[in-house]
């Protein structure tokens, strides 16, 4: 997640501090490049964050609402509060849906949020899950939630699509509960009407075969990852060729059997219908709404352990990918053989008794994983490596120093890399994280000090840049402040300076 529309900012302050301060020059495999500036060291302005609540911001931000006329969706300004980290996802929604607009656009009002975690994000694709009075809202109405919705998120976040739920499950535009809302991107400016008119053409005629009604449409698919941690999302343009439950559900699992094509760290996915003996059924559950039952080979968990695949992880992401896209799914049966699935056990979801057999969308929540982007070392330089984590810790600085400590895997330091930061480092090393006047400031342990200290020049200019180029790049913040146990230090053995603010140090990237 790197801060692309800063770039030209980072290059202009990098200009200006360069004829403020003096560079020293760091060797490298390619001879000497221009070490990245520390900004002067003036009066320290701040405060040592002995917590993470400094990371809480008042940001102003554009809230997307329909125009009065109901022709646009127009950018009002609102102050919200939001993290730096995750969570910012949920008071933007929250703000839009208390938001009561201006004298040119009016509140799509009275909307409320649904279950504990009603906002999730995993990569450029975000669910939110609406509460039950939603449903009183028009077609057209639902439709235009989800445009202001996606506009808000991917003006402030970057987030590209969007889907809606109501009550955990997927809502439909048509009266026969068959066609998918699917997932909505943005489209700030453009005339509402005539993309109401264009969702619209995608449904049954009145009187016409809902499974000859061909659709085309954006959906979420959410593929295992490799270290059995649990899925990640990824949104996928699919073609249909009919609007029934079963023909969308078997469309749905074609498309996972091809695997992602943007997500990394996943595993290769079977081909799913062969696995299959049966064609999806879908009938009714007793409180309302489909039930879809799939029936899969009687060995189906043996050959995915064969294929090092995680049997809790095949289920949860084939429940999410039904239940997020199709109207009204509550759930999905599993059968092998004759058995149905009625328990379920994985490390990350723990125990899950399933009594009726019918796996439920909120059963698998803990799985829902996003990625981040960490630095290590490959000799002395500095390479970016993915790392997956729970979604409501993405972003998080906390967690992103977390995973750094544990350095590079197996297969990574059998390819040459290694950590960046000292060893023995634990959470506990981290005292405070906050933001003030767009500088992080980080509050580390005198024990992480000592650490540094025992590393050469070289070696604490990887580690401070590993941790200065991570943070600001995930952040999108432009400047570092270090402080140990609440004091800046000048020096930790050795001659590379601490004190002062950093900034993005690019020379020591890996092209």
């Amino acid at each position: 997640m790197k801060a692309q529309g800063k770039r030209g900012l980072c290059i202009c302050l990098a200009l200006l501090t360069a004829l403020l301060s003096s560079c020293s020059r760091v060797s490298s495999g390619n001879g000497t490049v221009p070490a990245a500036p520390t900004l002067p060291p003036a009066a320290d302005l701040f405060t040592a964050p002995v917590d993470d609540s400094g990371l809480m911001d008042q940001t102003r931000v554009n809230i997307y609402l329909p125009s009065r006329d109901g022709q646009k969706l127009l950018a009002h300004q609102e102050t919200v509060a939001m993290r730096r980290v995750s969570g910012s996802e949920r008071a933007l929604v929250q703000a839009l849906l208390d938001s009561e607009g201006d004298g040119a656009t009016r509140s799509i009002g009275g909307l409320k949020l649904h279950g504990v975690a009603p906002v999730e994000v995993s990569g450029d694709v975000c669910t939110v899950d609406l509460a039950s009075s939603a449903l009183a809202l028009e077609y057209d109405e639902m439709y235009f939630v989800g445009l202001a919705i996606a506009s808000t998120m991917a003006d402030v976040t970057g987030i590209r699509y969007v889907n809606v739920l109501v009550a955990d499950q997927a809502v439909s535009y048509d009266v026969g509960d068959n066609l998918p809302a699917g997932s909505v991107a943005a489209h700030p400016g453009e005339e509402l009407p005539i993309l109401w008119d264009a969702m619209e053409a995608r449904r049954t005629p009145l009187g016409g075969d809902v499974s000859k009604q061909p659709l085309s449409t954006t959906a979420t698919l959410y593929f295992p990852l490799a270290d059995g941690s649990g899925f990640v999302a990824e949104a996928r343009n699919l073609t249909f060729s009919g609007q029934t439950a079963a023909i969308l559900a078997s469309g749905l699992l074609m498309a996972l059997s091809a695997g992602p094509q943007v997500v990394t760290g996943c595993v290769t996915m079977p081909d799913i219908p062969s696995l299959m003996t049966l064609q999806p059924t879908v009938s009714q559950a007793t409180e309302g709404g489909k039930i879809i039952t799939l029936y899969f080979r009687e060995d189906l968990q043996e050959l995915l352990e064969a294929q090092g695949i995680s049997y809790p992880d095949f289920i949860a992401c084939i429940n999410w990918t039904l239940c997020t896209f199709i109207p009204s799914v509550t759930g999905v049966r599993f059968f092998t053989g004759s058995t149905m699935l009625t328990a379920l056990y994985g490390e990350t979801y723990g125990m899950i008794s399933i009594t009726d057999g019918v796996t439920r969308r909120r059963f698998f929540a803990a799985g829902l994983r996003d990625q981040d982007e960490i630095l290590l070392c490959r000799g002395d330089r500095l390479t970016y490596v993915g790392r997956s984590m729970p979604a409501d810790h993405a972003g998080n600085p906390r967690t992103l120093l977390e995973i750094m400590f544990r350095g590079a895997t197996e297969e990574e330091t059998a390819q040459g890399l290694r950590s960046s930061l000292p060893e023995g480092m634990t959470d506990e090393d981290i005292i405070g994280i906050g933001v003030e006047n767009g500088t992080l400031l980080v509050n580390l342990s005198g024990g992480f000090a000592d650490a540094v200290s025992r590393l050469d020049e070289s070696g604490q200019r990887l580690c401070c840049y590993a941790i200065v180029n991570t943070l600001c790049d995930t952040l999108h913040v432009n400047r570092v402040r270090f402080y140990w146990d609440g004091e800046v230090r000048e020096y930790l053995g050795t001659s590379f300076y601490w004190a002062g603010e950093f900034m993005r140090n690019h020379a020591l990237m890996d092209p």
